[in-house]
């Protein structure tokens, strides 16, 4: 269990300078190692020919907008009007900043990136926060370089909304058990609610916080928490005033096959779609060399499987050392999704929705840290298959 014991406590203090030196580091190294992987992949692989997707837009670092990150560059720059419905599923918040951005000159691309690696920064400092208070220095710093080198932490630097949900989501998080604010809570709630409509599930944990400590947060923090669900609001509001639907967004999922089914039926689609997968992950000159994306496809089944039971064994200590209210957040907002499968790719992007369940780390970091040579196997695993996979997406194959 997280520390509770007076050495324990001592040790969770930060040190004179902060987290702040050694959340830069491990930044700089992971946005390094991801950034030159994708250029270089770009620069040196053929590029697949994906179909019914909004090419990515021109301008430098082009190359970083693809599959969800073509669909944000659009919205930026054209609007929902254009794609709709289809583009109702995507919300808004993101899609707002990348355009802020192109005010400044730059195109969406590059703008999108901006915008993702401003947010991985502040959502690495406050994963390493919350460590911290729960596990002290050590779990802090392998929580951050568990996250920081995740095979699919290229996300953190593309135009997806990983790196904002997650900023937001921990930001949330860690302003109510380390800061003790459940206003400035509330706000980053409403933020994140903005970005995902997953944000609202922030209610779980920070409902359970106020209901432990009552008497600390008051009446105030029931108000705090209403802030929570406004962004989701506000983008039904929207969708109410100029589709005529407030719920389209759910509705577009149909675009993608998405409907709700059986998750005994979705885990036994799941394992024969990932042994079918399997022979094109087994053959690495078809999928980095295929002009086409269905290799690659096909081989995320597999992957995916593979995520997932990585993800039932975090899950599984994490409702042991985890707070029940974060843990019970972290199942929901990892496993709602596999409720609404793809029918061809009953896990379609797992390894990503792990990404923006920051939780998992919180136990990744408690797990590495009380093992050297088990955290350094997994940074170089870690970093290889994300090299793999950073290549894969930046040359336009589907990854998660």
């Amino acid at each position: 269990m997280f520390a509770t014991s007076t050495a324990a406590a001592r040790d969770a203090k930060p040190g004179a300078w902060g987290a702040w030196p050694f959340v830069l580091a491990v930044f700089g190294a992971s946005r390094l190692l991801f950034f030159a992987a994708g250029t270089l992949a770009a620069l040196l692989l053929p590029w697949a020919e994906p179909a019914g997707e909004p090419l990515e837009p021109p301008g430098f670092l082009n190359h970083w907008a693809h599959w969800d990150g073509a669909w944000y560059a659009h919205l930026a720059t054209e609007g929902y009007g254009p794609r709709a419905p289809q583009s109702t599923a995507f919300f808004p918040l993101y899609p707002l900043l990348v355009r802020a951005g192109t005010l400044f000159g730059v195109g969406p691309a590059f703008s999108g990136v901006l915008v993702s690696l401003i947010c991985t920064l502040f959502a690495t400092y406050f994963l390493y926060g919350i460590a911290e208070k729960f596990g002290g220095t050590g779990t802090a710093r392998a929580a951050t370089l568990a996250f920081s080198f995740f095979p699919t932490a290229f996300f953190l630097g593309a135009p997806y909304t990983e790196a904002p949900f997650v900023a937001f989501t921990a930001g949330s998080f860690w302003a109510a058990y380390v800061r003790r604010d459940l206003l400035l809570a509330g706000l980053f709630g409403a933020l994140a609610s903005a970005t995902r409509n997953l944000g609202v599930l922030l209610l779980i944990p920070l409902g359970y916080e106020l209901l432990r400590h009552r008497r600390e947060f008051g009446w105030r923090g029931l108000l705090s928490l209403g802030l929570v669900p406004v962004g989701f609001l506000g983008y039904a509001a929207f969708l109410w005033a100029r589709f005529g639907d407030p719920l389209m967004f759910g509705r577009a999922q149909g675009f993608w096959g998405r409907e709700l089914t059986n998750p005994a039926t979705t885990l036994t689609r799941a394992w024969n779609a990932a042994g079918e997968g399997a022979r094109f992950v087994l053959s690495p000159e078809t999928l980095f060399l295929n002009p086409g994306s269905a290799p690659a496809l096909y081989a995320s089944n597999t992957v995916s499987l593979v995520f997932f039971a990585l993800f039932l064994v975090l899950m599984g200590v994490g409702f042991v050392v985890l707070p029940p209210g974060l843990s019970a957040y972290t199942f929901v907002v990892t496993l709602l999704p596999v409720l609404t499968p793809a029918p061809s790719f009953p896990l379609m992007s797992m390894p990503r929705f792990m990404l923006g369940a920051f939780p998992l780390f919180l136990v990744a970091g408690y797990l590495l840290s009380r093992s050297r040579p088990a955290l350094y196997a997994w940074l170089v695993v870690s970093a290889l298959l994300g090299v793999a996979l950073t290549a894969l997406f930046t040359t336009w194959r589907w990854v998660a």
